[in-house]
C-alpha cells in the first residue's frame, strides 16, 4: 500500500489553502472592524464627523466580512454528507 492511494493530496491541500485564505481574511476583517470602530469613537469625540462616518463604515464592513464568512463556513458544513 503507498501513500498516494490512501492520501488525496489534492483534498489536502484545497483544505489546507482554503482555510489559510479564510483565517487571514477573518482576522483582517476583524481588525479592522475593532480598528475602525475604535477610532471612529476617537473621531467623534474630537470633533470630526467625516473621518468618524469613514471609520465607522470600515468598522461595520469589517463586522459583514467576519459575518459572511461565519455564515459560508456553517452553510458549507451542513451541506457536506
Amino acid at each position: 500500500m503507498t501513500t498516494a492511494t490512501v492520501v488525496d493530496w489534492h483534498d489536502i491541500l484545497s483544505v489546507i489553502w482554503v482555510s489559510l485564505a479564510a483565517g487571514i481574511g477573518l482576522v483582517t476583517a476583524a481588525s479592522l472592524a475593532i480598528h475602525g470602530a475604535a477610532k471612529a469613537n476617537s473621531a467623534r469625540r474630537e470633533g470630526h464627523a467625516a473621518a468618524a462616518t469613514i471609520y465607522g463604515a470600515i468598522g461595520v464592513l469589517g463586522a459583514l466580512v467576519c459575518t459572511a464568512g461565519v455564515v459560508l463556513g456553517v452553510s458549507v458544513m451542513l451541506s457536506k454528507s
